[in-house]
């Protein structure tokens, strides 16, 4: 059923209920539970019904509080919640919370970027590459024609590069440091971005 949010599950009678009060049955029920944020923010007052903090989506100040900014899980962004997003948002609040303290206008420099290795098996993997603009589209990346991984395409080398990343996680990205070649923007290069995505930004 599109656009089915399960509100609760009534295990004995086999159905689930939306929000909005549908019902549908079930005989076996696979299902994710509502992503929320931690209850601190919930004691905080800052957060909204999810607990999400209400976030500028490119300066990342809190709409709440001008001397607060957010990122990461605490944010109610319509961004991906992984290690990349936070890593790339940081750059941003760093140059913000330092415009603020200075009295400067804020830099309105997140666009969404998000990267991740997702495992398929078999000693392959996919690679995604997006922000809230574009949606992942094949192409190579981080080199234009080079890579040496594949967008949107399962390989070997996806595979290798996701268990790489787990050195990268713990020596870069948790000690703040910056990954060359590889910046807070998302880059097109490399990207085959379909010509109706491109007709379209050009009309916009």
């Amino acid at each position: 059923m599109h656009d089915f949010a399960i509100g609760s599950v009534d295990n004995e009678k086999h159905r689930i209920v939306s929000w909005d009060d549908k019902e549908v049955e079930y005989d076996l029920l696979v299902t994710v539970p509502t992503n929320m944020g931690d209850a601190v923010i919930e004691r905080s007052g800052l957060g909204d019904e999810l607990n999400f903090v209400p976030t500028d989506k490119r300066s990342l100040q809190a709409r709440a509080r001008e001397n607060i900014f957010v990122i990461g899980d605490a944010t109610d962004l319509p961004a991906s919640k992984a290690g990349s997003v936070a890593h790339f948002e940081s750059e941003v609040l760093a140059k913000n919370v330092l415009h603020f303290i200075k009295g400067e206008a804020l830099e309105a420099d997140f666009d969404g970027h998000a990267n991740c290795f997702i495992e398929s098996g078999g000693g392959k993997a996919f690679l995604l590459d997006f922000n809230y603009d574009l949606q992942p589209v094949p192409g190579t990346y981080p080199l234009p024609g080079l890579g040496p991984f594949s967008l949107l395409k399962e390989s070997r080398v996806n595979h290798l590069g996701k268990r790489a990343f787990k050195w990268i996680y713990w020596n870069v990205l948790l000690k703040a440091l910056p990954m060359p070649g590889i910046g807070y923007k998302m880059s097109r290069a490399g990207k085959k971005i379909p010509a109706a995505v491109s007709a379209a930004e050009a009309a916009a």
